[in-house]
């Protein structure tokens, strides 16, 4: 069973001292900061840091701020307009950009009470150390975030007993000097072996290790490569930490055989995880729980209602974004068909939960409808002309609503489209209930081969990262006896023959396959294998690929700017400041 991280939250320094439960709402403010020179005080502060890292799914935060508006996904019906497609709202008064900065401060706050109070503390050195080690790796992941969103950051390694005005934003490259320091000495403390699920370990924070330096190494240009500090050695290090793990020195890790199965709700706890953030089916341990399976899910539910009601199953439609055009055509496109992670990502057929009789089809003819029949099937297939189109609706009127991709990648359509799978949440009680139970799984084993990989072919070495990707290529193929699904044979042109066949073949690349676009190509790669989970604005910008790319595929963000590679800083954060700074030193270009 999984051991539930749950516990006190502590003050964040940018919001002043007071403290509280996390379950409760129980005020304690005259809790004395001598708590934390205890053992049972320093083990609730570490626990409150890990807490933290679950406000990023606990609403639409992490969410909003590292996937919409990419090349990826767009404007859900009832998503944010402002991040999706970069209006003038999108500002320094935006709450949830307020709400970004202030729960990793909070989290900073957390680690920051740790360092300053646990030289105090009398326990066993072993686990002191751990818990040091411990809060180094967290505070290196949240200031890792904010330097990729924000840029210049307040950079605060002490804790303060009192009210804190006057924070001066460091460099990107002096904060990520910092973040480097962290989580090098994390690594050097951190056991192999975790006491607890969700407890860092060696592993994670040399995956986190590999990722920090894989971004501050991307730099393509001169300018940028100045600003985050880019060192001639950064790639050999993703080289050096990513090793450690494929190579088996920090534990058994590995990639899950089936890609379906690695997003089963009953198979969290697998040979994937690297680290994972931890929540509960115990509603009362889980506070806003992982709300992250409302916002890819498709208005289904009001489609047809006499045979397709909401259910546990398919979720609570929110809709905050949907997949761009590009994700059908262009990130799979022509191999879709051999990979099985395009079938295996979505929903693409949604069964009926009602009876019904005399039910009008897409097609217009009648048909009645048992619980247990396809009510709703999306085609992935885009007809060139209208005969075509019409010929596909009449040839798939067993259907009661067949939709295929002329249907839905309007932009106009974005209440309707298949439905992302990952996040889905079937443990839920009750089909409105939002507080849900899947853990956040941050760092996975396959972004570790891929990191692998992206640091050789940076380096040239095209023949090491082509044995990485194929890794993550070959699971990502049907295997030899594996049924494929119904869409290979009806409407991606494959033999009804072949549905038992390898596609491994089909999907392993060559050298000549990767060395003329790299860069685009691996951007390409992680969306196929990490689409939807939550890392894809952070990519775009580190490989100084962010306009160009959501121009390129984004129709709906055609106001995207080249100073959109940062957030604006929060304007709560610059009205605290005193003293404060010129406005051009306080806030980000573009924002003022």
């Amino acid at each position: 069973m999984k051991n539930i991280i749950c516990g006190a939250l502590l003050s964040s320094m940018l919001l002043g001292t007071a403290c509280k439960k996390f379950l409760r709402e129980d005020v304690v403010s005259s809790v004395s900061y001598q708590l934390y020179t205890t053992e049972k005080g320093i083990e609730g502060a570490l626990v409150a840091a890990y807490n933290t890292l679950r406000m990023g799914v606990s609403g639409e935060r992490k969410l909003t701020l590292s996937d919409a508006g990419t090349d990826l996904f767009t404007l859900g019906s009832d998503g944010n307009p402002a991040f999706n497609q970069y209006l003038a709202t999108l500002s320094s008064l935006d709450g949830k950009i307020t709400d970004y900065w202030d729960y990793h401060y909070k989290g900073i706050s957390e680690c920051n009470i740790i360092s300053t109070y646990l030289p105090k503390v009398e326990m066993a050195e072993k686990r002191k150390t751990e818990i040091e080690a411990e809060a180094k790796f967290l505070r290196g992941l949240y200031y890792f975030d904010l330097v990729q969103q924000f840029g210049n950051v307040p950079l605060v390694l002490q804790s303060f007993d009192k009210v804190k005005t006057d924070f001066k934003r460091a460099s990107v490259k002096e904060v990520y000097e910092s973040i480097i320091a962290d989580l090098t000495a994390a690594f050097e403390k951190l056991p192999v072996t975790a006491p607890a699920q969700g407890r860092a370990t060696k592993a994670a924070a040399a995956h986190l290790l590999a990722k920090v330096y894989l971004t501050r190494g991307s730099a393509e240009t001169a300018a940028e490569r100045a600003i985050r500090g880019t060192q001639a050695s950064d790639l050999d290090n993703v080289i050096l930490y990513a090793g450690k793990i494929v190579n088996k020195e920090l534990g058994n890790f590995a990639l899950v055989a089936d890609f379906a199965n690695l997003f089963d709700i009953k198979n969290q706890v697998n040979s994937e995880v690297i680290f994972s953030v931890q929540f509960t089916t115990v509603q009362l341990n889980n506070g806003g729980g992982n709300q992250q399976h409302l916002y890819h899910v498709p208005q289904y539910d009001a489609i047809n209602t006499k045979i397709l009601q909401r259910s546990v199953e398919y979720g609570r439609p929110y809709r905050r974004v949907r997949p761009t055009p590009y994700v059908y055509n262009g990130l799979f496109g022509a191999t879709r068909k051999y990979d099985s992670r395009f079938v295996k990502s979505f929903v693409w057929g949604y069964i009926a939960n009602k009876d019904a009789k005399n039910i009008v089809t897409t097609a217009g003819n009648t048909i009645n409808v048992t619980a247990g029949d396809t009510a709703l099937y999306f085609s992935p297939v885009f007809y060139e002309t209208p005969n075509e189109l019409n010929n596909a609706v009449q040839e798939n009127k067993r259907f009661a609503l067949y939709y295929p991709q002329n249907t839905y990648r309007p932009l106009t359509m974005n209440n309707i489209f298949p439905g992302l799978r990952k996040w889905l949440d079937s443990s839920r009680p009750t089909t409105n209930e939002t507080n849900g139970t899947r853990d956040w799984v941050m760092f996975r084993y396959a972004e570790t081969l891929l990191m692998l990989a992206e640091a050789y072919g940076r380096k040239s070495d095209f023949d090491n990262a082509v044995t990485y990707l194929n890794q993550v290529r070959e699971r990502a193929a049907y295997k030899e006896g594996e049924e494929k699904t119904v869409q290979y044979w009806t409407f991606e042109g494959g033999n009804y023959a072949d549905r038992k066949t390898s596609t491994v073949q089909q999907m392993k690349i060559t050298q000549a396959d990767i060395s003329a676009q790299f860069v685009d190509f691996m951007l390409d790669e992680r969306g196929r294998e990490l689409l939807g989970e939550l890392n894809r604005w952070e990519d775009l910008v580190r490989c100084e690929k962010l306009t160009q790319r959501v121009k390129d595929y984004n129709p709906d963000a055609a106001n995207i700017r080249a100073y959109h590679k940062l957030r604006p800083i929060p304007q709560t954060h610059i009205d605290r400041l005193d003293p404060r700074g010129p406005i051009e030193e306080e806030q980000n270009i573009g924002y003022y």
